[in-house]
């Protein structure tokens, strides 16, 4: 685990030119019993990395896990709370979605706390306008990614469906 204590489990996996290790959300329990979908590795970890402590150098983002974040988040925009209400202040333009782990929303956010934008049209968040923010990085010096509630539960639920399928 890193800085902000979210639980990410790491596994070895065989890929076509060896194993690697690999970092997830889904818990070990779970994985054993149902296996581990491509779209749930969050990234792969460097060869010789701590295997304590990962830095963000250590590992490589999965495009698959985050084409899969951005249509979890943009499938239930709606039911954040936090953008709802940004979308009312701001009544058109759009709105961001940071990342929980910024120190400070109200000041300086850096961009890999950016996790995308939402178009916002008379105080209401547009429906299939998210963009996922290139820049946004899945592991910090401030650690893990984190999404607000309304948006993590989906993400889980949308995690183990894909073993499933």
């Amino acid at each position: 685990m890193t800085r902000n204590d979210r639980p990410v489990f790491r596994y070895r996996v065989d890929f076509d030119d060896g194993e690697r290790d690999v970092v997830s959300l889904l818990e070990s329990d779970w994985v054993f019993q149902h296996g581990l979908h491509p779209e749930a590795v969050m990234a792969i970890v460097r060869e010789g990395a701590d295997p304590h402590v990962l830095a963000p150098g250590d590992v490589q983002e999965n495009g698959p896990f985050l084409w899969l974040l951005s249509r979890v988040i943009d499938e239930n925009i709606d039911r954040c709370s936090f953008l709802r209400r940004e979308a009312e202040i701001q009544g058109s333009g759009y709105v961001y979605l940071l990342d929980e782990r910024t120190p400070d929303p109200a000041g300086r956010v850096s961009s890999t706390d950016i996790i995308g934008a939402i178009e916002v049209s008379n105080g209401n968040p547009v429906a299939g306008s998210y963009r996922h923010n290139p820049r946004h990085r899945l592991l910090t010096a401030a650690g893990w990614f984190r999404l607000p509630p309304e948006l993590e539960a989906p993400l889980q639920i949308r995690l183990r469906a894909r073993a499933e399928d």
